[in-house]
């Protein structure tokens, strides 16, 4: 076994940081109420003394007994001083390895590597909590350099596709890690073609101004409530909200205030989203070096991911509501990882005739339709795709004029507006399969064109109603490794679904 090595000495300092940034905040609220800290009996003190000693004591009996080790064919983590953990991790199961700088790390200029397998959960299967970022670095490269070196039976095929498409030298591979060096020999590595890029200011502005992320805004203001909500109630006088609606009420008429919180709510929102989406991909930037691409952004929490094209599950296109009307998009890989929610960026901000391009560089066993090759939703399935959102507005719709009379009629424009919405999902809803290469198309605000190859395909669904069935339409649902969520196009013409069952079925049976 190679020699044991150790997380960064800083690690013991985890533990009372954690701690601290939990009584956050009951502090704030203490000093808005006018507690005066300084005022305190000593045994306060003495208290906090003792108590930031023991936390300190247990994170250094912690760090002394967190060691890894870096065998030829595996990482070895072990861990714990009361309940012993061993993770033993082979290089040919890493999916991705992953640096992160959230905050404290990145003020303390520290960094956590976090190795994604098939087996990893809600959390990433081997952690490395705190190293230097020189040797989270290079740990990184190591592991999926060793990674990259065996190529695996099942996807020898792809990696001939990929890798042909370069000139390959054998090359040695230094990495110092723990002040020692590990010499790494590998194979083939590409060098006389490595494709890369990085996204601009103006890019990254456009991008934030065009993305309308919402999600990220409702994220962001709820976590913020969460944690601020007594502050607030500290900071403003009683009855505050209150007496401004009644002020506003009586200033004006209350339809004309509804219109006003609703173009002023989604102006805050806009203006969020843009700060949000600097922050978090402030610094984009994207580079493949041989059997490897490596993603990293982030202004305040650093993150740098590195993995092997053969690992993509997935491709998803984005195109929102204004990107679409200018012809630009976003492309997302699905990878295997812990946070399975997101998908991992490859790039945020590119026009529509350049993403075949982006793919060929990156990911090139998977190819982008062009949306006239894509069968659509027959017309016969727009009463699906409309009836039920219609029949809510109307209800809302009545339910405002009951309440509201005359001004409730103003509700009335939302018909029209949903009718054209699901008009648009309808007309974006599409299928194709084309060399082994499933597509599917679908809108709910933003376009989205997912893009799949039969191996990555974990489950496939088709379903319809008994409305469904007698107008021959089918709905159709995958999902792939790495994603708790399946991708579901509805009411599509059943002569486009089943020559894709059948498809997937024949190849399970083989």
């Amino acid at each position: 076994m190679n020699n044991r090595r150790t997380l960064h000495p800083i690690y013991i300092l985890f533990g009372l940081l954690n701690t601290i940034r939990g009584f956050i905040p009951f502090i704030l609220i203490g000093l808005l109420k006018g507690t005066d800290f300084t005022g305190l009996e000593w045994y306060w003190y003495a208290g906090a003394g003792v108590l930031s000693l023991i936390i300190l004591a247990f994170s250094y009996l912690e760090w002394m007994r967190f060691g890894f080790w870096l065998e030829s064919d595996r990482i070895i983590i072990r861990k714990g001083w009361l309940f012993r953990d061993e993770k033993t991790i082979y290089y040919t199961r890493i999916h991705s390895v992953n640096v992160e700088q959230p905050l404290i790390q990145r003020i303390l200029k520290v960094a956590q590597v976090k190795i994604e397998t098939p087996g990893g959960n809600k959390k990433a299967d081997g952690i490395l909590p705190a190293l230097a970022l020189k040797e989270a670095n290079a740990i990184q490269h190591m592991l999926k350099k060793q990674a990259s070196s065996v190529v695996q039976p099942e996807t020898q095929a792809d990696s001939v596709s990929i890798d042909n498409q370069n000139q390959a030298v054998d090359s040695q591979v230094v990495v110092i890690i723990n002040h020692k060096q590990l010499a790494l020999e590998t194979a083939d590595e590409e060098v006389s073609h490595k494709p890369s890029f990085t996204l601009h200011a103006g890019q990254l502005l456009q991008a934030a101004a065009t993305s309308m992320n919402f999600g990220l805004v409702a994220a962001f203001m709820a976590g913020l409530y969460s944690f601020a909500n007594d502050i607030i109630n500290q900071l403003l006088p009683d009855h505050f909200f209150e007496t401004v609606v009644e002020d506003s009420t009586n200033l004006m008429p209350s339809y004309f205030i509804i219109v006003f919180i609703v173009i002023a709510g989604i102006g805050f929102a806009w203006l969020l989203s843009i700060v949000l989406y600097v922050f978090k991909y402030s610094g984009f930037s994207v580079k493949r070096d041989g059997m490897q691409i490596s993603v990293s952004y982030g202004l305040l929490e650093k993150k740098s991911f590195v993995f092997d094209p053969k690992k993509v599950q997935a491709v998803i296109v984005n195109e929102g509501l204004l990107r679409q009307v200018f012809g630009y998009a976003e492309i997302q890989l699905q990878i295997v990882s812990s946070d399975k929610k997101e998908q991992l960026m490859l790039h945020p901000f590119l026009k529509r005739s350049d993403i075949q391009k982006v793919l060929d560089d990156f990911v090139p066993q998977v190819k982008h339709s062009p949306v006239k090759a894509l069968a659509g939703a027959p017309k016969r399935a727009f009463l699906y795709y409309v009836r039920v959102e219609l029949l809510l507005v109307l209800l809302l719709c009545a339910a405002a004029a009951f309440f509201l009379k005359e001004d409730g009629l103003w509700f009335l424009l939302l018909v029209p507006t949903v009718i054209w919405w699901r008009r648009s999902c309808h007309l974006a809803a599409g299928v194709s399969l084309d060399d082994g290469q499933l597509t599917l198309r679908r809108r709910f605000l933003s376009r989205t064109t997912y893009l799949i190859r039969r191996p990555q395909i974990v489950t496939m669904r088709v379903n319809r109603s008994i409305g469904q069935q007698r107008k021959q339409l089918l709905t159709l649902s995958v999902r792939a490794m790495g994603s708790p969520f399946e991708y579901r196009v509805k009411c599509l013409d059943r002569a486009d679904v089943e020559p894709v069952w059948r498809w997937y079925s024949r190849s399970q049976s083989r």
